[in-house]
């Protein structure tokens, strides 16, 4: 773990709260794989309309779209919501519904929810995400012990320049399903982070837990 400078103690990410008050982070998460190449820029100009439709909203607590850098016919889009009343309302509206009927008529869609376990930074913080880290698990040992060792990875970065936080969601519908987002300002400290020895060894931790662990890059696309 991250050692605070002045009295040695362990960061460890905490509930997700907003302004020191906990909070139940919900989100809806919804990965998209374009089904054909000419309807990349379509995908995304849809993808923005979805985001600015969402903006605002009762319970809104940041979104973020990105798009996969090992995988690049492969979205993300990632809403987080103050209490499960707002989220479904959000999904449910008829906009909402005329949405996503275009949307899946340019990607297959792999919707899912999920509630947030652990935060460093707030959630409001992702639309300035520029470089993301993907962590994706299936776990097999304790769900606990893996979201220690998930803080234990996710930590050290904390102090880095150009960190901008971290979040760790838990599926709602398997409840040994985990996505980890983190996210740097800027591409270097990004790739940095990626190839150092803190990474690896966070990484090799978390696969004793896992049946599968998958760690892919992503950026937002071009706006």
């Amino acid at each position: 773990m991250a050692r605070d400078t002045a009295n040695g103690a362990s960061r460890e990410p905490r509930r997700a709260d907003t302004e020191g008050e906990p909070v139940r982070l919900v989100a809806a998460v919804r990965r998209y794989e374009l089904t054909g190449e000419d309807s990349r820029e379509h995908l995304e100009r849809e993808l923005r309309r979805s985001a600015r439709r969402q903006e605002g909203r009762p319970g809104d607590r940041g979104q973020v779209t990105l798009r996969s850098l090992d995988r690049p016919r492969s979205y993300l889009h990632v809403s987080c919501w103050g209490s499960s009343a707002t989220l479904l309302a959000a999904l449910h509206d008829g906009g909402a519904r005329a949405e996503q009927g275009r949307l899946g008529a340019l990607a297959t869609v792999e919707p899912a929810q999920a509630v947030g376990v652990g935060l460093l930074g707030t959630p409001a913080t992702l639309p300035d995400t520029a470089h993301a880290v993907l962590v994706e698990a299936s776990v097999d040992g304790d769900p606990a012990r893996f979201e220690r060792d998930f803080g234990a990875l996710a930590g050290p970065f904390m102090h880095d320049i150009g960190f901008g936080g971290v979040l760790l969601l838990r599926s709602t519908t398997d409840p040994r399903a985990y996505l980890g987002l983190m996210w740097w300002h800027a591409a270097q400290p990004c790739a940095a982070a990626l190839s150092s020895t803190r990474f690896d060894d966070g990484r090799r931790r978390l696969e004793r837990l896992t049946t599968r662990l998958t760690v892919e890059r992503a950026t937002p696309p071009p706006p």
